[in-house]
């Protein structure tokens, strides 16, 4: 309530700019104001990262995590428990693969960095519940269709509560799979598709900056909004680059008809979310989702894609970067040199450990000076 008063007393205030600047500062006061909240509303249960948790009946499954990043995959199960009636008002289509590739997800990105996403994933039908609904539809009035949606916002908020504790933001993305025609991912910021005929310098007005479900990034101020859903460093961008055409990006700036802007999750956890900034993602079937393979291939290109977009917009490493001594940095500098000139080493200055990762787009910044 206090969050939409004051963007309808910030809407008044004359000039685009003066607005701008409030709003901004608006998102990081709210920001904080969850952050804190966050801390204080941690769970008393203790989630291993690299263990697999479940939810009542194993209906809802979380893989615990350390990174600052959180996967969900709400609408990808398949299991029919007889003792919860079927829906029978709402939306029901099935998002076949999307269990399937968040746990790819999860097996890429801890090969890549040697640390765990967090992943939640919806096991039962969407026949049952929708996980990405409020809970009156979600349910239909149904109680044990209410636990297992009470327990999907347990583990993502007890995920969030770990990113927020830890790294104090991060990302958040919810997982679907679309079937329109034009085979692209579509990337879910709360915005339609006509939102985005508008200009870069009417997207970064005050009007889509309070609907986006980028605030966590937005508070931090570090870019253009409309940089942050269509830029060089935009996630839709980096994923075109590495073969999987997607929308909003550089390349298609406009999502075509029919796209999804995102739902329930991404509202709760991306708009409203704090500190953790949050997307939906609509995924295609052939060549993301429809075989071990694509999963694979997509997998891949979203964790390169989640270590550039970490670094650009975060201005912080998605994994954390090896400890990294002095000591060792003599000792590179000892082996470098031949055997036979060993005895008049002497040591080399201070300098910085390489970067892990780089990208040819994305001029890495030196980490560990000393």
């Amino acid at each position: 309530m206090i969050r939409i008063e004051a963007i309808r007393f910030i809407a008044i205030l004359p000039g685009s700019a003066v607005r701008n600047v409030a709003f901004r500062s608006l998102s990081l006061l709210l920001v904080l104001c969850a952050a804190s909240f966050a801390r204080t509303q941690e769970a008393a249960e203790v989630f291993v990262p690299g263990q697999t948790y479940f939810g009542k009946d194993k209906h809802i499954e979380y893989l615990a995590g350390d990174l600052p990043f959180i996967l969900s995959a709400p609408h990808g199960g398949r299991e029919k428990p007889e003792h919860i009636p079927d829906r029978k008002e709402g939306t029901f289509a099935f998002d076949v693969g999307t269990q399937e590739l968040a746990r790819a997800i999860h097996a890429e990105i801890y090969k890549q960095t040697g640390h765990y996403p967090h992943i939640v994933i919806c096991r039962i039908s969407r026949r049952k519940i929708d996980c990405n609904r409020e809970i009156a539809e979600a349910c239909a009035g149904n109680k044990d269709a209410e636990a297992i949606w009470h327990d999907w916002h347990r583990f993502i908020g007890a995920a969030r509560a770990q990113v927020v504790k830890s790294r104090g933001r991060g990302l958040y993305i919810d997982l679907h799979g679309h079937g329109h025609k034009v085979a692209q991912l579509e990337m879910g910021y709360l915005h339609s598709a006509d939102d985005y005929a508008s200009t870069d310098e009417q997207l970064n007005g005050s009007q889509f900056l309070a609907a986006s479900s980028l605030q966590g990034l937005i508070a931090l101020n570090r870019r253009p909004y409309a940089e942050l859903v269509r830029g060089d460093f935009a996630l839709g961008t980096l994923l075109m680059e590495r073969g999987f055409p997607a929308t909003p990006s550089k390349e298609r700036p406009q999502p075509t008809t029919p796209y999804f802007r995102g739902g329930y999750n991404t509202v709760r956890y991306g708009r409203d979310g704090g500190p953790i900034a949050g997307l939906q993602i609509e995924t295609n079937s052939r060549g993301v989702r429809d075989n071990d393979a694509s999963r694979a291939k997509f997998a891949k290109a979203l964790a390169d894609s989640l270590q550039i977009f970490f670094e650009a917009q975060f201005a912080m490493p998605l994994a954390p970067q090896p400890a990294y001594s002095h000591q060792q940095d003599l000792e590179r500098s000892a082996s470098d040199v031949p055997a036979r000139s060993a005895s008049r080493v002497v040591a080399a200055p201070s300098r910085c450990a390489p970067p892990v990762t780089c990208c040819r787009r994305f001029r890495c910044r030196p980490r560990h000076c000393r």
